[in-house]
Parts: C-alpha cells; structure tokens; sequence
C-alpha cells in the first residue's frame, strides 16, 4: 500500500454525490445550450418572417423574456464546478496547500450566505407571481414558471457550493488529497499550455 493511500482515506459518499450533482449540472447545461439555438432560429425566422412576407411572430418578445432564465441560469452550478467564473486568484496560488484551502472553502461559505439569501427572496417571488396570477403585457403568458427557473438554478448551486465546503474541509485536514468537487487552480504555465492544445486539436480536427 502506497504512503498516499495509507495517510489519506478515500470519500465514496462524496464522490458519488459529486458524480450524481455533476450530471444533473451537465444536463442543465444542455438545456440552456439547446434553448439559445432555439432562440437563435426563432430569431432568424423572426428576421425572414419580418423581410418576406411583413409580419412577425405574435409575443415573439414575451418568448425572449419568459427563456432568459433558462440560458442565464442553468449553466450557472456547472461554471462553478469547472472554477469558470471571474476570479482573482494571483495572490492563492502562492499559498501553501492546506492555508489555499482554508481561503477557497471561506470564500465557498460567503457564496453559501449570500445564495442562501438569494433563493429565499426569488422563491417568495415565484409565489407572488403563482399566486397573483402574473402574465406578461403582450400575449399575457403566465410569468410564474420563469421565475421558479431562478431560484431552482440557484439551489443547485447552492448543493454544489455545500459539496465544495465539505470538500474543501477534507482538504484542509488531508492537504494533499486529490480535489474530488472542487476545480483544481492551474499556473498560468498550465493554463497557457491547456490553451495551446485546444487551439491545436480544434486546427487538426479543421485541417482532416
């Protein structure tokens, strides 16, 4: 048995629960990436419609309004996941391991208070909507579904930040442990390097 293996125990709850979470972010994913296609040819058709025959799509507006949640919101857990978000990070990478994790996991649990927050008040506005009845001003399309997209997209940040922090406490104890829910902070050596073969795999997938 390996000296790694020995000083640091494995953690299959949170590797399962991880690997659950991360499906569910990419199947979100998916979902906003296939609602800005559809919006995208709903747009096109729009400009046609407009161009050759003078009309156009009836509430085309409120159809735009009533998606926005669902490509604004739904890839929000998964960038978290990937560390995708805008981020200062020059003055962690020169800090020893176990004190680097010690600062990710405070910032994790700022995000958890403020999310936390965020989810109640959006929820409590879903309700008014559902309740009052809201529509929108053109072709009175019920609002309430569109406003629950929020604070359910936010929940699931909220279990991927709460996975984060349990993650980030057993690397406090064990900072040598492999990341299982938490994104790995590359050098910009790394980072650069990571970019270069991007570019070259899409130009030799291109060029065959």
């Amino acid at each position: 048995m390996s000296l790694h293996s020995a000083t640091v125990p494995p953690a299959p709850v949170l590797f399962r629960v991880n690997r659950w979470l991360s499906w569910l972010e990419n199947t979100l994913t998916l979902c906003a990436a296939a609602a800005i296609f559809f919006l995208m040819l709903v747009a096109v058709f729009q400009i046609l419609s407009r161009t050759l025959f003078g009309t156009a799509i009836y509430g085309y507006i409120d159809y735009i309004e009533q998606a926005s949640p669902i490509f604004a919101l739904l890839g929000v857990s998964y960038c978290q996941r990937l560390g995708a978000h805008v981020r200062m990070d020059l003055i962690l990478r020169g800090l020893p391991k176990r004190l680097l994790w010690a600062m990710e996991g405070l910032a994790v649990l700022v995000a958890i208070a403020i999310i936390t927050l965020l989810v109640d008040s959006t929820f409590d506005n879903f309700l008014r909507a559902w309740y009052r009845g809201d529509s929108s001003m053109d072709i009175r399309l019920p609002v309430w579904p569109s406003k629950l997209m929020v604070p359910f997209a936010l929940s699931v940040l909220w279990v991927r930040l709460l996975l984060q922090t349990v993650d980030y406490a057993r690397l406090v104890v064990y900072p040598d442990a492999v990341p299982i829910a938490v994104p790995m902070l590359e050098t910009p050596e790394e980072q650069a390097r990571t970019e270069i073969e991007e570019a070259l795999g899409r130009e030799g997938r291109t060029g065959t």
